[in-house]
């Protein structure tokens, strides 16, 4: 069975697999469906003068100066690493692992109009499950991870500054599930076992980090 290792920094989080892994994502570095073993979430400067980079490749050299093992699963933030937050669930065999960070300044609910370039504020999601799943799974699985974050978003009435509704995200949310290689689980639903560790550990570590984000909002005022 793989080993996971997070690595914690004030700038990034990075997680190492010691065998490649199978991944669902929409990261800007290796998004799609696709073999990882390395994945890295980094944060980046807004302050810093154009012009900029594109992400897979501002990613992608961060990724070689901190020598991850290739390939790499990318994603980066404006958030601050102070908001990750971790959930670990077991149930006899099942295991789920989801790390989360949040950034609210550009919250928006699904529908909003499209009158504005992205800000500041992204909510990043990796989800670690250590069965081999199908590709109809593991999509099913990123359905249930959103569905929990959007849950958590709710739960906190977080407000769309657009539209005045309630949110259901930020314009640039980025997520990922991963797990070893193979096809032993069909489903991932919320009427198995693994699903429903999915729904707790997602909405458990958005809560936390979301929190953390609020809070810090309110102390800087």
């Amino acid at each position: 069975m793989s080993q996971i290792k997070p690595i914690y920094h004030a700038d990034y989080f990075a997680l190492s697999a010691s065998t490649p892994m199978r991944v669902l994502s929409s990261a800007a570095l290796n998004g799609g469906l696709t073999e990882m073993r390395s994945f890295l979430n980094m944060r980046v400067d807004l302050n810093a003068p154009p012009p900029f980079p594109p992400a897979a490749d501002t990613i992608a050299l961060k990724a070689s100066e901190l020598q991850l093992a290739q390939p790499v699963c990318g994603m980066m933030t404006a958030a601050s690493m102070k908001s990750l937050c971790h959930a670990h669930l077991y149930q006899d065999t099942l295991e789920v692992q989801c790390w989360v960070t949040a950034g609210l300044s550009n919250l928006l609910r699904a529908g909003d109009p499209n009158v504005a370039a992205p800000r500041a504020g992204t909510i990043n999601i990796l989800l670690w499950i250590n069965q081999p799943l199908t590709d109809a799974a593991m999509a099913e699985a990123l359905i249930l991870l959103t569905e929990a974050k959007v849950t958590a978003i709710r739960d906190l009435r977080l407000v769309s500054p657009v539209s005045g509704l309630p949110a259901s995200g930020t314009g640039t949310d980025s997520h990922a599930v991963f797990c070893p290689p193979g096809a032993s689980e069909p489903y991932c639903g919320k009427h198995t076992s693994v699903g429903e560790l999915i729904g707790k550990a997602v909405l458990n570590a958005c809560q936390q980090s979301l929190k953390r984000c609020i809070e810090a909002a309110q102390t800087s005022d």
